[in-house]
């Protein structure tokens, strides 16, 4: 790798010092030097007078697992300066695979035309690197471990399944795992007990493995959700990661308040608990979300013979109508659908749908999950904005885009993501910092690269240092700034100059190079 230094950038360099105007030269793939004065042998020079160098930024909560696979430019993710992503993450993850998992994700691999050439989370991570722009960590998902396991039912682990499940993740954990994952408001998670998710999560306590819980509930019971959590990391003895953190509708916003000051005190405890946020209102996930948990016993199949029993239809309708009024279907936006004569959807709220069809919300719903097969993603508008300045305010937030690597073109082109896919990194800088002034942006580079560093145990990167990888982003900070919109979600941040992995250079002035430099990393090698 060439030898090269970035001239007179206002380097930012992720501790939340002030910046201060320098020379960065990076030499086979690590920071060689950090000066105020030019270094003795620099290589090619780049030049960045008026604009600002800061570490890479760190992905806490990606979804990337399979989208890498088929398109590993991670344009989405790359353009606005993401080079790590955390994968894995609510429960499901790209590896171990068992049962029919198998089947499952190389249904995957075989629209896009790939063979499904691992089983193992050894396996999953050889694949993976060197075959993407960006660098990856990856949990161990319980949602897909027991669904490999133990199938789609709602009943316990018993001694021997439990088994089988601590046997994968110490093989996970040996192999590079990050910790484990857990989705407590999805199936199978949510029909997991609190004392199997401690089983399991003992498992990676030897490893100083993190727990991460997508929480078992975001609204009415958000703040027993916290508890339960907090309480799994007590007594498996790790880390506790909080994805999202949020607390939806109206009904329950101001929980937050609450919800912290339970962290603080576990914190006092003596544990080790850390948040994550992604800077919007709406939320996303599966239209399946909104149906009661033994509405999705048994899988999709099972779910939608259920539809055709009028007794069981009708306990449905109420049961989700009940809570969803509550909640305001006009707050519920279809994401993106399985079948292309359906397309005229996507974007429209279910009480606009239900206005259109003349029907009710709940039985638009329906609907629409049996004609697309239960494949539906929703957009769900249910954060309140004091809320989320709490959250992001609180100084053990870190950022994630909660979203798969897409891009405007090829195989991952289709469909209505989140905007927060493309804009999450890019939005905290220009709306929350230089907008709103919620922080400092030496302080808003910090969680996103220092911070989120020593929070997954890191040892040379999220820094600007002589000895760390040159994971970097050459920025316009009076530009930076998201575009994607919910109308309009695949655009590119602006403001992002040059984007640099592993000292290579990966997106420059608004394209990508084509560069695949990122490297899958095993935990156990990075502490």
């Amino acid at each position: 790798m060439a030898r090269f230094t970035i001239a007179h950038a206002h380097i930012v360099d992720g501790t939340g010092r002030p910046a201060y105007r320098g020379f960065v030269t990076v030499s086979e793939g690590r920071i060689e030097s950090v000066s105020e004065l030019p270094p003795a042998v620099e290589g090619e020079r780049v030049e960045a007078d008026g604009l600002t160098l800061t570490p890479g930024f760190i992905d806490m909560h990606s979804h990337s697992d399979l989208t890498l696979f088929a398109d590993g430019r991670a344009v989405s993710k790359v353009s606005q300066g993401i080079t790590l992503e955390v994968l894995g993450q609510c429960g499901i993850s790209g590896a171990p695979l068992f049962g029919s998992m198998v089947d499952e994700v190389a249904r995957f691999f075989d629209r896009h035309h790939l063979d499904l050439s691992y089983r193992t989370m050894g396996e999953y991570l050889s694949a993976i690197d060197r075959q993407t722009a960006v660098n990856v960590l990856a949990l161990i998902g319980q949602g897909t471990l027991r669904r490999g396991v133990m199938g789609e039912g709602d009943g316990p682990a018993g001694d021997k399944e439990l088994r089988q499940m601590q046997v994968a993740i110490d093989e996970a954990m040996k192999a590079g795992a990050l910790g484990l994952s857990t989705g407590l408001i999805y199936p199978p998670g949510c029909y997991t007990s609190t004392d199997e998710v401690v089983a399991l999560t003992r498992t990676i306590a030897p490893y100083q493995g993190l727990y991460f819980s997508h929480l078992r509930n975001e609204g009415d019971t958000l703040v027993e959700a916290v508890d339960e959590a907090l309480e799994i990391g007590q007594r498996a003895g790790v880390g506790v990661q909080l994805s999202h953190h949020k607390a939806m509708g109206p009904h329950n916003w101001g929980k937050t308040a609450i919800t912290l000051d339970h962290i603080n005190q576990a914190i006092d405890s003596g544990l080790d608990v850390y948040l994550d946020q992604y800077p919007y209102v709406a939320s996303a996930t599966s239209l399946t979300a909104l149906l009661p948990d033994w509405a999705l016993v048994g899988g999709h199949e099972a779910t939608l013979a259920r539809f055709e029993d009028g007794e069981l239809l009708q306990r449905i309708i109420e049961e989700t109508d009940r809570k969803e009024s509550r909640f305001g279907w006009d707050r519920t936006r279809i994401g993106t659908v399985s079948e292309e004569q359906e397309r005229d959807l996507q974007g429209k709220s279910m009480a606009e749908i239900a206005q259109e069809w003349n029907i009710a919300p709940v039985h638009a719903l329906i609907r629409i999950l049996r004609d697309n097969h239960m494949q539906v993603s929703m957009i769900r508008f249910g954060m309140g904005e004091d809320d989320v300045e709490r959250v992001f305010r609180y100084p053990r937030t870190l950022i994630g885009t909660d979203g798969g690597a897409v891009a405007p073109d090829g195989p991952l082109s289709q469909g209505n993501p989140h905007p927060r896919t493309y804009g999450t990194f890019a939005r905290v800088l220009g709306e929350f910092v230089r907008q709103k002034q919620w922080t400092t942006f030496e302080q808003a580079i910090y969680r996103m690269t220092g911070l989120a560093a020593q929070r997954l145990h890191l040892s040379h990167r999220g820094r600007i240092a002589p000895g760390y990888w040159a994971d970097l982003v050459l920025l316009d900070k009076d530009q930076v700034n998201d575009v994607a919109t919910f109308a309009r979600p695949h655009q590119t941040a602006v403001g992002i100059i040059n984007v640099y992995v592993n000292g290579q250079l990966e997106w420059h002035d608004g394209r990508h190079t084509g560069a695949l430099w990122g490297n899958a990393l095993r935990y156990f090698a990075e502490r």
